[in-house]
């Protein structure tokens, strides 16, 4: 219910209240624990809480990102009628969860293809994308650091005619859908610490998020100009 209040607040008309609901509540269904994100005091009367984020499909917290996102383009794309090809470079989080998310979406309009740095990811991220049985689904390894896939995916964005026959889109966190999609987490944890302190509504907070491109940091950074009483991230 909360991430569907604020995803409203940004999805405005450009879906029926019905057909949101029912991307934000199947974007969960596949967590593994009740509260999709647990909040769990680190020390007794420490003040200091751990949002869990490892609970979804590939146990990377790029699953709370990935699975709203994807699930959001599929409905756009079937409206629309248009086929859409993600183009994703990981170093590890983002390309299985991308991957999981385009499968349980089950649209016939969306494929994707990942390109990984060869050797640089774990055995176990490596073992998701390269085992997945799902069609729509392409995997590649390249040579060289984690950013060195940008400027050539950023060269194929580039060029309309290519973007267009393709249907070329991009979920890493440069979309915004990305840190929005992120943004619920912020404000359910701080509402479960807050009750689990006794504190009142509206206390400050200091928050310490895991990032590789910012596109979490973000996510926080929106929800503090929100209004989320947060001092520091």
């Amino acid at each position: 219910a909360l991430a569907l209040q604020l995803l409203t607040l940004f999805v405005g008309d450009e879906l029926p209240p019905k057909e949101l609901a029912d991307v934000v509540h199947g974007s969960y269904v596949n967590f593994s624990h009740k509260d999709i994100v647990p909040v769990i005091p680190l020390a007794k009367d420490a003040g200091v809480f751990v949002a869990e984020l490892f609970h979804g499909p590939t146990y990377c917290f790029k699953d709370l990102g990935q699975q709203l996102l994807v699930r959001l383009l599929a409905r756009f794309a079937e409206r629309d009628q248009q086929k859409k090809t993600f183009l994703v470079s990981t170093t590890g989080d983002t390309g299985p969860a991308a991957m999981r998310a385009v499968a349980d979406a089950a649209s016939d309009y969306l494929q994707i293809v990942v390109f990984f740095p060869s050797g640089q990811i774990s055995e176990l991220q490596r073992r998701q994308m390269t085992t997945a049985s799902n069609a729509k689904a392409k995997v590649a390894t390249f040579e060289g650091g984690g950013d060195d896939m940008d400027l050539p995916l950023k060269r194929l964005s580039s060029d309309r005619a290519f973007v267009q026959k393709h249907g070329l889109c991009g979920i890493n966190s440069y979309n915004l859908g990305r840190p929005l999609a992120q943004l619920p987490h912020f404000f359910w944890s701080y509402f479960r610490a807050v009750e689990q302190l006794g504190a009142v509504l509206g206390s400050p907070v200091d928050l310490v998020i895991p990032g590789g491109a910012l596109g979490n940091t973000a996510a926080a950074f929106m929800a503090k100009e929100m209004g989320l009483p947060v001092k520091r991230l």
